[in-house]
């Protein structure tokens, strides 16, 4: 699996990539090409265009949450394929796979004042719209988590419509998160009960470790130690503080826009 970060909060101080508030992956694995997340705005388009990614080839779009620094970008990316359709330029079908709350976002503003205005029906113009709350495989080794028990930890609020991917790798378990809102314990022991892979590899996406205590960020740090997870790429919700601490139980990763990481 390769992944591409199209859009995160941070960038290296030499790019020419967009960053903003907001997190998108571009996942390949064999011919699923797919996009994990639509940022904010524009953004994650702008970027895919200099990295010479064809958003046209993309088969599926998954979405992680409601939340606009998500679901955002997905109003351009509508607007994108509809250019497509009046140019006479050729794309394939693309499901989209999201929670059925997933649309219902607390905040409509997303960008410039704008509004989230899609409905299903429009959205069903140009995807093949597949809202479910059980877990589904998008490929052999790909999975997308459906809603995420509250098991382990309490979430400070309710996010029912968040989900995660995970993927299958050699190493254990690739675990790519939108915030976990739902809580990193929670959706770590949920992909090991889907999957039925009790190793975890990685992490990477956002944490949700923004203005966190230090037991809390301490005592994530001491679960993903006892798991043997090999490394975490925090980011988007995640911040330097937060990093700072989980540093002393567990391997670090930066990230930013433009970065490129894949696995077995």
């Amino acid at each position: 699996m390769e992944l591409t970060v199209l859009v995160d909060n941070n960038k290296s101080k030499e790019s020419c990539y967009i960053s903003e508030h907001g997190l998108s992956f571009y996942v390949k694995d064999d011919n699923t090409k797919l996009l994990f997340d639509c940022g904010s705005s524009d953004a994650f388009i702008k970027n895919a265009y200099n990295m010479q990614i064809d958003l046209a080839d993309v088969t599926d779009i998954i979405l992680s949450h409601g939340h606009i620094d998500h679901i955002g970008g997905f109003l351009r990316l509508q607007a994108l394929y509809q250019k497509f359709k009046l140019s006479g330029i050729e794309f394939n079908e693309k499901k989209l796979i999201a929670h059925p709350n997933v649309f219902k976002p607390e905040d409509g503003e997303i960008y410039n004042g704008e509004n989230f205005t899609l409905t299903q029906e429009e959205i069903q113009k140009f995807f093949n719209l597949i809202l479910t709350k059980t877990p589904k495989f998008i490929t052999s080794k790909i999975v997308y988590l459906g809603e995420i028990p509250i098991v382990y930890e309490q979430p400070k609020q309710d996010y029912i419509d968040e989900t995660a991917l995970a993927y299958k790798s050699k190493d254990g378990l690739v675990i790519l998160s939108g915030c976990s809102h739902s809580g990193a314990k929670n959706i770590i022991e949920h992909a090991k009960y889907v999957t039925g892979v009790n190793k975890v590899n990685t992490i990477i996406g956002g944490l949700y470790l923004i203005n966190r205590t230090e037991e809390e960020i301490n005592a994530l740090g001491k679960y993903l130690q006892e798991e043997e997870v090999k490394v975490i790429f925090p980011c988007h919700c995640t911040d330097v503080e937060a990093k700072a601490i989980l540093s002393k139980y567990i391997q670090i990763e930066d990230v930013c826009t433009g970065k490129q990481y894949s696995w077995d």
